[in-house]
């Protein structure tokens, strides 16, 4: 019996050796992360090589909750060894992912580029999370077309976004009302894709967008016209009183800038409108359908095929009724835009590549 008990002593249950591997490499990896956190910081690269070796035996041998752990220690350092961290934020456990996805500095544009690609949602919300996030990152991560996603970008006030990307994200916040309200409390709109997202979006996203915009916009977002309201304006229009005059005018060859910048200036849009149709040979229609606020560019193309100046070029896009004033920075932009338009392509573009909408 008694040269039975080493032999009882020494067995042990089922999986011990594993546990034990697992728990000494937990140890080992807690006081080399400790090393590297708090000991002297190294800067050769060579150094940072030594703990990717070190920690890429170590790693394959640890539960996933303590490569959590490891990866939240590793992630607020600026300079983390990269191979780890790259391992890290590929991990499939999001846990161990996360932090490094929202933090690491090492991780390159490429790194999070070519996990973009192919994670799941968890991940990519977050890479959304991080900050100072780069135009390119968000645009891919908009294009992996995830609600929750978009959701978390729009939140991230640090994250930069392109115009493409806007378009994008107005164009999902049409309908998603908390989408809407999460886009209207960023400060860094573009003041012409607002007011085309107010004309045109539900009327309770309309309304929860506008009451969460900054109040020095809140205004001019408030009075910007609905799509509806636009369509209703033009129906509205009489040509009756002013057909006669414009066609007089045309056939004595007075029909020129004086006489546009005069009805615009006397508040006889309609008479602008009709005469802006005869001068560039379109449909009353086709003008109509360019008193939208997100047509201007196409307005101006109108202005010059029907060899208006700029000062009164300027004052129809000004003056349009229900439409929102242009900010005088958009304006300047106008300006230049109008300018560079050549009065042959302005005119054959008026008729035939732009249609009444």
């Amino acid at each position: 019996m008694a040269a039975n008990a080493p032999a009882a002593r020494a067995a042990k249950p089922a999986g011990q050796d594993v546990t034990d591997a697992s728990e000494l490499a937990s140890d080992i990896l807690r006081k080399t992360t400790s090393l590297l956190i708090s000991g002297p910081r190294p800067h050769a690269a060579e150094q940072l090589d030594l703990y990717d070796g070190i920690f890429a035996r170590l790693m394959p041998q640890v539960a996933a909750e303590r490569l959590a752990e490891f990866s939240t220690a590793l992630a607020g350092l600026e300079r983390a060894p990269y191979a780890t961290a790259r391992q890290l934020a590929a991990h499939g456990d999001i846990r161990v992912a996360a932090p490094m996805l929202a933090k690491a500095a090492v991780l390159t544009e490429r790194d999070l580029t070519d996990i973009i690609k192919t994670a799941g949602q968890s991940h990519l919300i977050a890479i959304a999370i991080r900050k100072q996030l780069a135009e390119p990152l968000s645009d891919l991560l908009i294009g992996r077309s995830v609600p929750a996603v978009r959701m978390a970008l729009v939140k991230n006030l640090t994250a930069r976004f392109s115009e493409d990307t806007y378009r994008s994200l107005f164009k999902s916040a049409e309908r998603d009302d908390e989408l809407a309200e999460k886009l209207g409390s960023r400060t860094d709109l573009p003041a012409k894709l607002s007011r085309a997202f107010v004309a045109v979006a539900s009327e309770t996203a309309r309304a929860r967008f506008i009451k969460a915009a900054p109040l020095a916009a809140q205004a001019t977002l408030q009075a910007t016209p609905t799509r509806s309201a636009s369509a209703g304006m033009r129906a509205s229009w009489d040509y009756s009183h002013i057909k006669a005059e414009v066609a007089a005018l045309n056939r004595s060859g007075k029909l020129r800038d004086a006489a546009v910048n005069r009805f615009v200036h006397s508040g006889d849009f309609p008479a602008a409108i009709f005469s802006l149709a005869v001068l560039s040979d379109v449909a009353v229609e086709v003008i109509e359908a360019l008193m939208d606020d997100d047509r201007r560019a196409e307005l101006l193309v109108a202005c010059k095929a029907s060899r208006l100046s700029w000062a009164t070029a300027s004052m129809i896009l000004r003056g349009r009724p229900g439409c929102a004033p242009v900010p005088p920075d958009e304006l300047d932009e106008e300006r230049i835009r109008f300018e560079k338009l050549v009065l042959s392509e302005a005119q054959w573009k008026i008729r035939f590549g732009i249609k009444a909408n």
